[in-house]
């Protein structure tokens, strides 16, 4: 599931990481926010930019429930849904772009009403898509991840996704890495980037949310 949201990141301390078999990113690291509200509890990758203004896919910042559904949600009926039912009013998302423009970090954020129904909202997310092939993320009970490589829309683009979902109280968290090749060449998932950014995230939530 890959998701998106408008507003300031600003990180304070950085973890270094590498690309996954392929040339890492410009300063490939991730950051915790320094920001209040949501905002300050969403990670984003150091070194990379903000999206294209005005492109839904690649905004940053808050979302409600309905402006989730209107523009970001790819099942607009089953989120609404399982958002309602998470009693989610709320959310953020943070998207960065890698200066050569094919790698896309999305960390999405939403609070759901208690713990338990944060980890129903992951169930449901997660369920929207088939997933296939795990990956360990040490330290962080009870994520959910997967690794794929695929066609994307654009005729001969091949795409690869490392995504991951935890849930920390009531918050969820989605993470998606994603890059984009050819089948000459082929990317690869980085799961070395996704993991970092998953354990931080875990981190950010553990010790700043409710």
């Amino acid at each position: 599931m890959f998701l998106t949201g408008c507003g300031n990141d600003a990180g304070a301390s950085t973890a270094p990481v590498g690309g996954n078999e392929q040339p890492p990113a410009p300063a490939d690291a991730a950051v915790p926010a320094a920001a209040g509200g949501l905002a300050g509890l969403a990670v984003v990758p150091d070194g990379f930019q903000k999206g294209v203004a005005g492109e839904p896919a690649q905004v940053t910042g808050p979302f409600t429930r309905q402006s989730f559904v209107d523009t970001l949600s790819a099942s607009p009926a089953e989120d609404l849904a399982l958002l309602l039912n998470a009693g989610c009013k709320e959310g953020y998302q943070t998207f960065r772009l890698s200066t050569d423009r094919r790698k896309r970090v999305t960390v999405q954020l939403f609070k759901a009403a208690s713990a338990s129904k944060a980890r129903d909202l992951q169930k449901g997310f997660w369920a929207q898509d088939e997933h296939t092939k795990p990956f360990a993320v040490p330290g962080v009970p009870g994520a959910l991840t997967d690794a794929q490589t695929g066609v994307a829309g654009v005729t001969g683009q091949i795409e690869a996704v490392a995504e991951a979902s935890i849930t920390v109280g009531s918050m969820v968290a989605e993470i998606t890495v994603s890059q984009s090749g050819t089948l000459e060449k082929t990317p690869v998932p980085d799961i070395k980037l996704a993991t970092t950014v998953v354990k931080l995230q875990y981190q950010r939530l553990t010790t700043k949310s409710g």
